[in-house]
């Protein structure tokens, strides 16, 4: 299968499945709040069951990697997409917001897996780092897009999922004309527990774990925070998800970065980055350049991060690429799921300061792990 007709058919895919069905609710939370009037606590639970439904339909992705061909897997993925922004869309209350959210979730963690082994199984290997990165970059065009609606529709948090559910059908039939109906190579392998690729993960999953915990503050309660600060240009916080999916789009260099410069040098540079971010919203919120400053580096540093961890993953899971992605973004979300709960509770006993601050820290505790091919 040719390079850009992959990236053609799974990066719009991933920006539907993440952008929009996943992260566009962080975005939305102040208009849904304005219809469904929930507490930061109630909040924070219903990002998690996002994450929740991530961790239960990437395992099940992981698991039927041998089983199901990758193309039925992503239909399922993109179905499910649809569903769940339909059931978002049209939600009275939060208990059929959260099922919404869930649904939309359980999208997200099927559509990953199954790209990671059509690109191991169907392109050459010097061309894997980089198509797996492009197509990871696509949460960040998913992300820029959802702002830019948000801003046009304004309020109008219904009819933008809408327009979500368009999209996301025209992104399925896409995807069910340009991916190959079966695997075109007996590449892929069983993953046995406790051999020599699980014991060589457990920095990968550790450091997966705390980076979710870091970011899931940010991608739950930073716009809510900057939209109240009076201090910041009001069009920061109406902008902020258009620039964090603009500045996403770096990410998809990660696997050149990688190729050019070494996992090390990538995974730490990604790490102060997406770190540093939060720390700004705790610290240093004081001005526009700052609060501008905060998402351009989150959303730059949260695509090549992720797009390290693919690299990372994949080369440690070497006879699964399924699993090689799917371990550290399950980790990723599991953390991102716990992250979330204690992001709300934290944010209604000691405010939103702490709260960034404190997902800095346990970030930057991360650079003790030392990634690396072999």
């Amino acid at each position: 299968m040719n390079a850009k007709k992959l990236i053609v058919a799974g990066l719009p895919m991933i920006a539907v499945t993440y952008g929009l069905s996943r992260f566009s609710y962080g975005l939305m939370l102040p208009y849904i709040n304005e219809t469904i009037n929930m507490n930061q606590s109630t909040s924070g639970i219903i990002s998690s069951l996002s994450y929740i439904a991530y961790c239960i339909a990437i395992l099940f992705s992981m698991v039927c990697s041998n089983k199901l061909p990758p193309r039925t897997i992503l239909m399922i993925a993109g179905l499910a997409s649809i569903i769940g922004l339909g059931t978002i869309s049209i939600s009275p209350n939060a208990i059929v917001l959260g099922l919404g959210i869930f649904l939309a979730g359980i999208s997200t963690g099927l559509s990953s897996p199954p790209y990671a082994n059509i690109v191991s199984t169907n392109l050459e290997t010097s061309l894997q780092n980089q198509v797996n990165s492009w197509i990871n970059s696509g949460t960040s065009i998913g992300t820029a897009f959802t702002g830019a609606i948000a801003i046009l529709m304004v309020n109008s948090w219904r009819e933008t999922y809408l327009i979500f559910i368009v999209i996301a059908i025209f992104v399925l039939i896409v995807n069910f004309k340009f991916l190959p109906k079966q695997q075109t190579s007996e590449k892929i392998t069983k993953v046995g527990f406790f051999n020599k690729e699980w014991r060589h993960s457990i920095q990968l999953i550790i450091a997966s774990l705390l980076i979710g915990i870091s970011c899931s503050a940010y991608w739950t309660f930073s716009r809510d925070f900057i939209l109240k600060l009076e201090h910041i240009s009001s069009y920061l916080g109406e902008w902020l998800w258009v620039i964090i999916g603009l500045a996403g789009l770096l990410g998809g260099t990660a696997g050149a970065f990688i190729d050019k410069f070494g996992l090390m040098s990538a995974y730490r540079i990604s790490i102060l980055a997406l770190s540093t971010s939060s720390l700004i919203l705790g610290i240093y919120t004081v001005n526009n350049i700052t609060g501008f400053l905060s998402p351009v580096l989150f959303g730059s540093s949260y695509i090549f991060m992720t797009g390290v961890l693919i690299v990372w993953g994949i080369s440690v899971f070497k006879t699964n690429p399924s699993f090689g992605l799917g371990v550290p973004f399950l980790i990723l979300a599991l953390g991102q799921a716990i992250g979330s709960i204690l992001s709300g509770v934290i944010a209604v006993i000691s405010g939103y300061h702490t709260l960034f601050i404190g997902a800095s820290i346990i970030g930057y505790t991360t650079l003790i792990f030392k990634p690396k091919t072999s």
